[in-house]
C-alpha cells in the first residue's frame, strides 16, 4: 500500500496527489504509511474507524478459488483442481453474487477479489460487475500473468479501486526458480503497463524469502519505472495447512528486510519520525497491552474462504462460519463475537518489545498453534528489528552533528 518513495510526485497522476499518511489504529504497534490519493485515504480510514466502533461489516475479502496458473513455494492457498473437487468444489458466479446483495444490505463497501488467481475464476467479469453495480469498492488481487489486452480493456472500462499485482522476483529467472512459471516476470510486466496505459492504479506487492532478498532493490526501481508504487511484505506466514513443517528461521534477515522496506517506502522524515516514536514508547515501564485483536479484523473486517467460512482474517481457520449456510449477517454476528474471545500470551501483554512486534492472535496462532502460545520467530525478528531502529536513529543523529 505504499510506494518506494511515497512522498515522491513521480508515481501519481498529477490529477491525483499522493501524500503520507501515518495511520494508527487503536495503538501504535504498527505504523503503516499508506499511498493513496490523499482524499480517499482519510474518508476511507474514516469510514474503517467509525465502522470498527459500531461493530459494523464494512471492509472484506472474497478468496473466489484456491486454484492458480503457478506454484510458488510460498503459497499457503494453492489446490489443484482434484484436491478442490475432493473438498466440494468451486460456488458458482451466482452464489457469490447472492451473498453480494447480503452484503450490500450489510453495509459492506471495501472488497477485495481474490484466490488463488482469481481471473481463472468462471464468469469473473459478470461476477465482478454485478458486485460494482451494488456500489461496491472493488479491488482485485492478481499475479498479473493471465492479465492481456482483453483483460486490461475490462477493467479500464469498469475501473477497480485497484489492482494488486504481485512480483515475485526481479526477472524471469526468479520466477522459474521460486514460482515454476518460465516467462512469468516479463508477462507480469506487461500486464502492469497494460493495466496502467488504460489509467488503471496498480500496486505492486512483493513477498521478500530468502530466495529473493537480493530483488529488493530492483522489485522498487520497477515500481518506479511502471508509475506503481510497491510494497514489500517482510514477514512470511506459515500456511493454514502447513503447520507441522518447522518455520523459517531467518528472522534476523528478515527483520534488516523490514528495516529496508519502511526506508524505501516512506521519506526519510517520516521513517525517523516512526523510529523515534517506536523506540520511546519501548523505554515507557509498567505498560500493559492490549490481549485482544486490535486490528480491524472481527470489528469492522472479514475474509470469506472459497467454501464459504467467513473468518475474522485470512490468516485464521477458525473461528469460522458458513455465510452460505447461515447467510452473511448472522454470520458476521457470531464471527464478531467470537473474535472478541481470542487473546494473546501474558508475556506478550507485558513485554516491552511490544510496540514493535508483530504478533497478534492470528500470528501467533499460526506459529504456536494457539492464540495465546509465544512464537518463538517473531521475538527474534522484533530483536534484530529494535536494534537495527536504534541503529538508524543513532547514525542519522551522527550525520546530523557531523554538519
Amino acid at each position: 500500500m505504499a510506494s518506494s518513495r511515497v512522498g515522491n510526485s513521480n508515481h501519481s497522476r498529477s490529477s491525483e496527489p499522493f501524500i503520507i499518511h501515518i495511520v494508527i489504529i487503536n495503538t501504535a504497534w504498527d505504523v503503516k504509511a499508506y499511498a493513496f490519493p490523499s482524499h480517499f485515504c482519510i474518508e476511507r480510514n474514516r469510514i474503517l474507524s467509525r465502522a470498527a466502533q459500531r461493530q459494523n461489516p464494512v471492509n472484506g475479502s472474497l478468496e473466489l478459488l484456491p486454484l492458480c496458473n503457478m506454484n510458488c513455494d510460498m503459497c499457503y492457498i494453492r489446490l489443484n483442481k482434484k484436491e478442490v473437487d475432493e473438498q466440494g468444489g468451486l460456488h458458482n458466479a451466482d452464489a457469490w453474487i447472492q451473498l453480494g446483495k447480503e452484503m450490500a444490505q450489510a453495509g459492506v463497501l471495501f472488497l477485495l477479489l481474490t484466490g488463488g488467481e482469481p481471473l481463472m475464476f468462471p464468469e469473473f467479469q459478470r461476477l465482478y460487475k454485478e458486485l460494482k453495480s451494488m456500489g461496491m469498492i472493488l479491488t482485485v488481487n492478481t499475479n498479473g500473468t493471465l492479465l492481456d489486452e482483453e483483460w486490461a480493456d475490462f477493467f479500464g472500462k469498469y475501473k477497480p479501486r485497484r489492482i494488486n499485482i504481485t512480483l515475485y522476483g526481479s526477472d524471469d529467472t526468479a520466477y522459474e526458480k521460486l514460482c515454476h512459471y518460465p516467462g512469468g516476470f516479463s508477462r507480469t510486466v506487461r500486464a502492469i503497463r497494460l493495466l496502467r496505459e488504460r489509467g488503471v492504479d496498480v500496486k505492486i506487492n512483493g513477498s521478500v524469502t530468502k530466495d529473493n532478498r537480493d530483488d529488493m532493490e530492483a522489485i522498487y526501481r520497477i515500481g518506479r519505472e511502471l508509475d506503481a508504487p510497491v510494497h514489500m511484505d517482510t514477514y512470511m506466514l506459515p500456511g493454514l495447512h502447513e503447520r507441522n513443517l518447522s518455520f523459517e528461521k531467518q528472522s534476523e534477515d528478515a527483520a534488516a528486510a523490514d528495516i529496508y522496506m519502511r526506508q524505501m517506502e516512506t521519506e526519510p522524515e517520516a521513517f525517523l519520525w516512526y523510529a523515534q516514536n517506536i523506540l520511546a514508547q519501548i523505554e515507557q515501564e509498567n505498560i500493559t497491552y492490549p490481549d485482544q485483536i486490535t486490528c480491524l479484523a472481527g470489528n469492522c473486517s472479514f475474509a470469506i474462504s472459497w467454501k464459504g467460512d467467513m473468518r475474522p482474517c485470512v490468516t485464521f481457520d477458525k473461528p469460522a462460519v458458513s455465510v452460505f449456510e447461515k447467510s452473511f449477517e448472522p454470520a458476521w454476528k457470531e464471527i464478531s463475537q467470537e473474535a472478541k474471545k481470542l487473546r494473546v500470551s501474558e508475556i506478550c501483554v507485558t513485554c516491552s518489545l511490544r510496540p514493535a512486534c508483530k504478533t497478534c492472535p492470528a500470528s501467533a496462532y499460526l506459529e504456536t498453534g494457539s492464540c495465546d502460545g509465544v512464537p518463538e520467530y517473531l521475538c527474534r525478528y522484533t530483536k534484530e528489528f529494535v536494534r537495527l531502529l536504534r541503529e538508524a536513529v543513532e547514525q542519522e543523529q551522527e550525520a546530523e552533528s557531523n554538519g
